[in-house]
């Protein structure tokens, strides 16, 4: 928490991956969990799928949130797509002390961007493709990566995730969405 008692979380993936629906589906989780307050910020422009896009998360255990701005010096990174972290854009903004959650079934070495960076990875894909859990463009990566971020940084369980699932999605979804939630929960490594 580099910011005065927030927590910034950005998301970043492909058009089509879900992540803009991460940011707003953490945010009412903290909200869930108990966290004062709790705001997504989504960067929607010319998008299509495929093409990086990015969300922003800031979530505060014991005040309002006043800043609506862009996170430019994360607590932690949520990756969807390996191929985004040779972008400048992200590359640049990996700095000492964040925590690193990467799509990935494979480690990788992180000291090209520094040298107090954790790093944990989860297969979110290949989860997805083992429980079917996709639409039509590919895999729905949202509800492993949460999975994942949840049980790395305690800020939520399964419970809570499930709860705000079923609010969202609705009762027939839960079952699906749960499985892929608790597979990332349970494999998630630091590496």
């Amino acid at each position: 928490m580099k910011n005065k008692g927030i927590i910034e979380i950005t998301f970043h993936g492909r058009g089509g991956q879900t992540a803009i629906t991460a940011s707003q589906l953490l945010a009412q989780m903290a909200f869930e969990k108990g966290f004062k307050d709790a705001i997504a910020i989504p960067i929607i422009g010319a998008e299509r799928r495929g093409a990086p896009i990015q969300a922003f998360t800031k979530l505060s255990e014991n005040k309002p949130i006043r800043t609506y701005d862009s996170v430019v010096d994360p607590d932690y990174m949520v990756i969807f797509d390996t191929s985004l972290l040779l972008m400048p854009e992200i590359k640049d903004t990996i700095k000492d002390g964040v925590v690193l959650i990467v799509n990935s079934s494979k480690s990788f070495d992180t000291k090209k961007f520094g040298n107090d960076i954790k790093l944990f990875i989860v297969d979110a894909t290949g989860i997805c493709i083992t429980r079917n859990f996709m639409h039509s463009s590919g895999p729905i990566l949202n509800i492993p990566m949460l999975g994942a971020f949840g049980k790395i940084t305690g800020y939520y369980d399964l419970g809570i995730m499930e709860k705000v699932i079923k609010k969202e999605f609705g009762e027939a979804r839960l079952t699906k969405n749960m499985s892929v939630a608790k597979d990332a929960y349970d494999t998630v490594k630091e590496v």
